[in-house]
């Protein structure tokens, strides 16, 4: 095996081949160990990268802002991943056992090669895993702290999110009374969510032009987004800062729990909750929604995301 290095640039969906972003560097070489179900080792290298967002989105009118004004910075992006399957025609499956936790804006530029195997093709489709991490996640990719992969295997997280949201301006108001506001220039948020996931049937966003390698790619946008499993480049945050219902600058997943999504997330402020798996009731529903989504657009786009 040859151990080499890769990174994550587009955009916490997913994405593949050459995207890249962030300036992050250093860490030590990693791969994991790898088996093939028919015995013949063909399959291309898979590597893990930051995806869109991953280190920090600004407000404005532009593509891919955040349209009220909101700039976004992440101080931690953890997520733990399991194992990767590549989906192959000719010569059978290919399976990946990572069993790694990732810290996406530690990764070196161009992301980290998970595994590599000589003699490859590029495959049909990907299926991976999300997991919540345990002991067997205990593997830390380059740039990834001891101390937050301890952090997600206690809490059994798959996903962790640390951040804050910047106004100048910035206000929090009342989710059942908008006019109710109180000045609010910054708001932290640490949301560790346990909902491990599974994504089958992920092509290349182009099958037309051959691809090698499988880079998984994981944005940091979709909680952003204002529709859930629908792309759009339309993001806001206010509703960050309007959740902070004891208003004492942060937004705990416990204060996402008690919200009507119906109340905060309205068509009439922009917002397309239609369309899910699972009824979106609340605001906690909605991010959980949100973190399943950025898996499914890790690899072009997958057909199918399922809780595990």
């Amino acid at each position: 095996m040859s151990l080499l290095f890769g990174l994550f640039g587009g955009a916490l969906l997913c994405g593949c081949g050459d995207d890249s972003g962030g300036s992050a560097g250093g860490g030590q070489m990693y791969t994991t160990r790898s088996s093939v179900s028919d015995g013949l080792a063909a399959a291309g290298d898979v590597f893990v990268a930051a995806g869109q967002g991953v280190f920090g989105v600004f407000g404005g009118s532009g593509a891919h802002q955040i349209r009220d004004g909101w700039s976004v910075e992440y101080q931690k992006l953890l997520v733990s991943l399991g194992t990767v399957t590549l989906r192959r025609t000719d010569d059978g499956d290919h399976e990946v056992v990572a069993r790694v936790i990732v810290d996406l804006q530690g990764l070196p530029d161009d992301g980290v090669l998970i595994d590599h195997v000589d003699n490859r093709g590029g495959p049909a489709a990907v299926d991976f895993t999300l997991p919540p991490a345990t002991t067997a996640s205990a593997a830390l990719a380059p740039g990834t702290l001891e101390a937050d992969a301890e952090m997600m295997i206690t809490n059994g997280w798959a996903f962790y999110i640390e951040g804050t949201i910047e106004k100048s301006d910035g206000h929090s108001c009342k989710p059942d009374a908008p006019a109710d506001c109180v000045q609010a220039s910054t708001i932290r948020f640490r949301w560790g969510l346990p909902y491990g996931a599974a994504y089958t049937g992920c092509e290349w966003n182009d099958p037309s032009v051959p691809s090698q390698n499988v880079t998984l790619t994981l944005p940091a946008v979709t909680w952003l987004q204002t529709s859930v499993d629908t792309e759009t480049t339309t993001l806001r945050a206010q509703w960050i800062a309007d959740a902070d219902l004891d208003r004492d600058g942060e937004t705990t997943l416990e204060e996402l729990e008690q919200i009507d999504a119906a109340t905060l997330l309205t068509r009439r402020r922009g917002y397309e909750l239609s369309g899910t798996s699972r009824p979106i009731d609340t605001v906690y529903d909605y991010l959980r929604e949100q973190v399943l989504v950025a898996g499914k657009r890790s690899w072009g786009r997958c057909t199918s995301a399922s809780e595990l």
